[in-house]
């Protein structure tokens, strides 16, 4: 029997992940995730993770949890380390709870890793402090789901002017939130935020009053909060403001993923989805005498190195297979006579350099992809094929709409044309 931890990712945005929950992914047999769950901290586990979905749509069946508190014992059961992968954290409307009590029913032992909340960080993101001196003395959260069991204060008797009310799961029925606000008490003008897509760079806030909020549900997650702090929205947040805030880019890669960091400091959008789960394997050189052999371009140096220092003789290698790249470096090596990597089949081994520097086999294995990635997809403004990613992963449907460009490793200037597409230059401020 092996152990389970119920971790905590936090709101979406991969950088809101602790230190704590990222080592514990990482060492995982089976991941059990969620349906918000940011692809990238996904691509995080080791080789030969089983990831499986459980994720629960808003209004939308899919499986019970009472279906998930058993999938988790079944699998401690089986594994030695089972990772629960929730959003934000285990214990706020997450039902962590109820997925220990199985556990411990069941005698399998546990742990809570801590998430960053939603309740504080997506308010945060939008620029309002849930408490600011002189204006409010605290807050109160609960679920908007259903409306008619909404928990909140009779403002008649209890001063809710003084409290922010955080509302998780509410945008669908806002409406009908309203008007039992102004039922309770709460006056026409108190002010209203609705933030979409918290933490994210395309996060959105709609802002207003109880009486004039402009707003309409597009099926993205999102936190109502309604209090005077809203007002500090105007004032304290920066996310919203940058030029390319909303631009979303969707990247498709194999080993390598490239980096975007400055496109995402300009306020773009990345997901980054791994198309294959890669399983290394350490060999010695010497094994590949009259073997057929695969590398991709940018691994052909290490491996000549390899070779050289085994002091294994070029011309007793089988057949090799390579692309455009690996083709002019291998001319270095007196090599012409090179077969097309893309036309390989199963008689040639595929070569990578491990992270030792030593020569690795690289078996690939394609990831599935279910529902939850086509979410992402549908709103792409781009999508980006990367390295040897040159076509759209199975099961993947991509609107007519949404353009796509092929880049190969290295990724040179990759992000000037992404700027060009979008209309921009690269080194404007």
């Amino acid at each position: 029997m092996g152990k389970a931890y119920i971790v905590g990712c936090g709101p979406g945005n991969k950088n809101m992940l602790t230190v704590a929950g990222a080592k514990i992914i990482t060492m995982a047999d089976v991941l059990i995730y969620d349906h918000l769950i940011n692809p990238e901290i996904l691509d995080m586990a080791k080789p030969g993770c089983n990831k499986i979905y459980v994720g629960k749509k808003p209004y939308v069946k899919r499986i019970s949890q009472e279906e998930i508190n058993k999938l988790i014992v079944s699998e401690s059961m089986k594994m030695n380390t089972v990772v629960r992968l929730k959003g934000g954290d285990p214990f706020l409307f997450g039902r962590g709870g109820e997925e220990i009590e199985e556990l411990i029913k069941n005698n399998v032992e546990y742990e809570i890793i801590p998430g960053v909340s939603a309740l504080i960080s997506v308010p945060e993101s939008a620029g309002i402090p849930l408490t600011h001196r002189n204006v409010n003395h605290g807050v109160i959260v609960t679920t908007g789901n259903n409306v008619e069991n909404l928990s909140i204060p009779d403002c008649h008797n209890f001063r809710c002017s003084m409290y922010t009310l955080v509302i998780f799961m509410g945008a669908y029925n806002l409406k009908g939130i309203i008007e039992k606000l102004l039922l309770s008490g709460y006056s026409n003008d108190t002010p209203l935020a609705v933030i979409e897509n918290g933490t994210y760079n395309h996060q959105k806030t709609f802002t207003g009053t109880l009486g004039n909020i402009n707003y309409t549900y597009n099926g993205s997650p999102s936190i109502i909060v309604v209090g005077n702090v809203v007002d500090y929205h105007r004032d304290f947040q920066v996310i919203e403001n940058r030029k390319y805030s909303g631009k979303i880019i969707t990247v498709f890669y194999d080993f390598f993923a490239p980096s975007m960091e400055h496109l995402e400091n300009r306020g773009f959008t990345v997901y980054k989805i791994r198309e294959s789960q890669i399983f290394p394997e350490n060999m010695d050189a010497t094994y590949l005498s009259g073997r057929n052999i695969a590398i991709e371009g940018r691994y052909v140096e290490t491996v000549f190195s390899e070779f050289k220092s085994s002091m294994l003789d070029f011309r007793k290698i089988g057949k090799i297979a390579t692309d455009s790249t690996g083709k002019e470096l291998l001319k270095s090596y007196g090599i012409f006579d090179v077969e097309d990597i893309s036309e390989i089949d199963n008689t040639y081994i595929k070569l990578a350099d491990g992270k030792s520097g030593s020569l690795q086999v690289a078996r690939l294995e394609k990831s599935n992809f279910n529902g939850y990635i086509q979410d992402y997809i549908e709103k792409s403004d781009l999508i980006v094929l990367a390295g040897a990613s040159n076509s759209i992963p199975e099961g993947i449907k991509i609107s007519a709409e949404i353009p796509v460009i092929k880049v190969e490793y290295p990724y040179d200037r990759l992000d000037h044309k992404i700027m060009s597409f979008f209309g921009g230059d690269y080194e404007e401020d």
